[in-house]
């Protein structure tokens, strides 16, 4: 049984990943979809573990049982990629454009529930045969907990690097169809049937093997054929460590996608515009440093310049390697100038970290739309960038606008990042145009356009789109003066900052006004909403739980999980801000914390048997618990201290706090289970289902609101009024 419940934490991780990367690959991933994901799965094990288990536990309480179900994960997780893969034709969405939120939670929430159900069932049924057969409802949290962190680190470091979605999800029923097979034979009338046990085994593990050989080939053929229900013309698809990256070939043309949304395509002008109104305002560009975007026509554009040296920066490299096979003959050559220079790294530690100095830095990466993407338009990193930027250097940005109209959320959003500029540069001004395009500098900016005309003529430079015509219309129209004059009037603007990525929100914000515009003056109160939704709530059960004292232990463990959850937000958000997003070192504070979990678990088991040897078995219990919750809270409130400092070995130093954050978490559980009267087994189930419950408010609210309105720090803070509530209902 111990050996099953790790083989349930093990797929539930694997599963929760690859689940959550197709989802996005489908719907396009904000904040608020892995919020969503995320809340949703947690709601769902929560019901299968308390709901589910509390009605088919008394009649299915066998080993039997837990076999057929672990065999029913796998089938489901196979039929769930499938399921999703098919949705935009289900939902009759042209591939490439946004789906609106309403479809986007109806098909999380369907298509999560029957394999989040069927896995919080089986935690409780196996912490129930574990009790039965010797063990504890406490050693089934440790377990699924190391089955979880195997998981992990074998998706994390191996898995995504090299095989597709479906030849994991088959090596996981691979995994799961051995486990349910020694469950199996476990049985005494089997086992009576059997040989010798050393053939058996040798007999099973040769089947393991040759299955997980096969599982190679025939997930490749699923892989292929899936998504090829997705996109017409499909000529290239790979996932990387980053995303799905997709290639459409339609008449000569290349499209390219990446999570599902338009990348770029050949034959546009859209590079013209990134790439030479800045060009054209310095008057010597040499060394030049451009952030994502070179593959889709920058590189090109800007070696019509007389520059010498450029600087091309991209995160993925599986997206250049895409390009180099499927780009028209001469773009692949571009590539290969000798003044290009590529670099497969993250382009916010690059800047922080390179110690060469540039004419030029643009910037060509979607909107902040994400916590990750945001980092590239706060005050820190235009700090970064102006510190490499030679005198009279322009730094460049874009941001999608509207010609004729700007909805609030619209204005708000490019006005937090002109203001954010005008903090570090002293000249910026913006183009005019469906895309914004924001040029910064220290020194004085052109306007003249019979000055750029010039240079653009003199440089021998011939165009499609930027033409001597069009850059006189840019800053002749009146729209130059009009957008201009709106973004420096916006008043009621924060600056977006690293700890206080608010950008993000105001973009998310902007993304559901275009289906829910009634929604509008909700949105825009959000700071009220945080206090409506924690305080008035947290304030009710600390006074309820002084009447009904049988609901401290829970509403204390529901406490402790939406602070762990919230805490794994925090530091993974402050990791990746702060420091680079470095994707093994991300992976592993996930798997650090799991790590934790499992760790803190098995030495609260180690501990309560010597506590209930003692004359106060209960009160013993009870203060180890109460240490637990003042932990939580200690540790929350100096987290929010330290983060606002300089952070010493961050590769070393995040890993171990997300471990101890774990290791609180895994602390609580068993000492909850023991303070219960109940049958352990069953108190396992609710208690875990309390435990996500938490969790999954946790995971939305930390990620939707508390971050991004409060910051980080303070979000530390809340986490530990929190933790005070839980704390309260236990000495209360």
């Amino acid at each position: 049984m111990r050996l099953s419940l790790a083989s349930v934490g093990f797929t539930s991780t694997i599963a929760q990943i690859l689940l959550m990367r197709e989802l996005v690959a489908v719907f396009y991933g904000n904040e608020l979809l892995y919020g969503l994901v995320l809340m949703v799965w947690l709601a769902w094990v929560a019901a299968g573990s308390w709901g589910l288990a509390k009605n088919l536990l008394p009649r299915y309480a066998r080993p039997q049982v837990f076999a057929s179900g672990l065999i029913l994960t796998s089938l489901l997780l196979l039929s769930q990629i499938a399921l999703i893969r098919n949705v935009r034709n289900l939902l009759n969405i042209t591939p490439g454009t946004f789906v609106e939120f309403a479809p986007m939670v109806v098909t999380v929430v369907l298509f999560l529930a029957p394999l989040c159900l069927v896995g919080g069932f089986l935690f409780t049924l196996g912490a129930h045969l574990l009790t039965k057969a010797g063990g504890t409802a406490g050693q089934a949290y440790a377990w699924e907990s190391m089955g979880a962190v195997f998981g992990g680190v074998l998706f994390s470091f191996a898995l995504i690097r090299w095989l597709d979605p479906f030849q994991t999800a088959l090596l996981v029923a691979v995994v799961n169809l051995t486990v349910a097979s020694l469950l199996y034979l476990s049985s005494p009338a089997i086992t009576s049937l059997l040989p010798r046990p050393s053939i058996t085994y040798l007999l099973l593990t040769c089947t393991f093997i040759l299955f997980s050989l096969a599982s190679i080939p025939l997930g490749h053929n699923l892989h292929t054929a899936t998504l090829q229900w997705q996109w017409d013309d499909l000529v290239y698809a790979a996932d990387s460590l980053y995303g799905r990256i997709t290639v459409q070939a339609r008449n000569g043309q290349r499209i390219f996608y990446e999570n599902g949304l338009l990348a770029f395509e050949t034959q546009g002008t859209f590079p013209e515009e990134v790439t030479h109104f800045p060009l054209l305002e310095h008057p010597q560009p040499q060394n030049v440093l451009l952030i994502g975007g070179g593959i889709a026509g920058d590189l090109r554009e800007i070696l019509k310049h007389p520059v010498s040296k450029v600087t091309y920066v991209e995160l993925d490299p599986r997206l250049v390697e895409s390009a180099e096979m499927h780009l028209p003959p001469e773009e692949v050559t571009i590539l290969k100038d000798p003044r290009i220079t590529i670099l497969p790294s993250d382009g916010r530690l690059f800047v922080k970290s390179t110690s060469q100095s540039y004419d030029l830095i643009i910037l060509d990466l979607p909107e902040p739309s994400t916590g990750a993407l945001n980092r590239f338009y706060t005050l820190e990193f235009f700090r970064e960038a102006h510190t490499i930027l030679k005198p009279g250097g322009v730094f460049s940005l874009g941001l999608p606008a509207s010609e004729n109209y700007w909805s609030p959320e619209l204005a708000r959003r490019n006005a937090s990042v002109y203001h954010t500029l005008r903090a570090v540069f002293a000249e910026v001004i913006v183009l005019p145009g469906e895309h914004n395009f924001y040029l910064a500098s220290d020194s004085p900016l052109t306007t003249d356009p019979q000055l750029l005309v010039h240079r653009l003529t003199e440089r021998g430079i011939e165009n499609r789109w930027v033409t001597p015509d069009y850059i006189e219309y840019i800053f002749k129209t009146d729209r130059f003066a009009q957008v201009q004059g709106a973004l420096e009037a916006f008043t009621g603007i924060r600056y977006n900052h690293d700890l206080r990525p608010i950008c993000y929100y105001y973009d998310l914000v902007l993304w559901l006004s275009l289906f829910y515009p009634h929604l509008r003056g909700l949105f825009e109160s959000a700071s009220l909403i945080t206090i409506w939704v924690l305080g008035i709530p947290l304030a009710l059960v600390a006074v309820l739980i002084r009447w009904q004292r049988r609901w401290a232990i829970h509403t204390a463990i529901a406490t402790i999980g939406l602070a762990q959850m919230t805490l794994q937000v925090v530091i993974l958000f402050a990791f990746q801000v702060l420091y680079g997003y470095v994707y093994n070192q991300v992976s592993l504070i996930v798997t650090a914390f799991m790590a934790g979990l499992a760790l803190g678990s098995a030495t609260s088991n180690r501990l309560i048997p010597n506590a209930l040897q003692t004359p106060t078995p209960r009160r013993r219990l009870r203060g180890m618990f109460i240490g637990v919750q003042v932990t939580v809270i200690f540790f929350s409130l100096s987290l929010a201290a330290g983060l606002q400092a300089p952070v010493p070995a961050p590769a070393v130093v995040f890993p171990l706090l997300a471990v101890l954050a774990g290791f609180l978490t895994g602390m609580a559980f068993p000492l909850a289970i023991a303070l219960l009267p109940e049958d352990a087994g069953l108190a396992a189930g609710r208690l875990y289902a309390t435990d996500l419950a938490g969790g999954c408010l946790g995971a939305l609210l930390g990620t939707v609101l508390l971050v991004p309105i409060l910051g980080i720090p303070q979000t530390c803070i809340v986490v530990a009024l929190v933790a005070l509530t839980g704390l309260i209902g236990i000495v209360a």
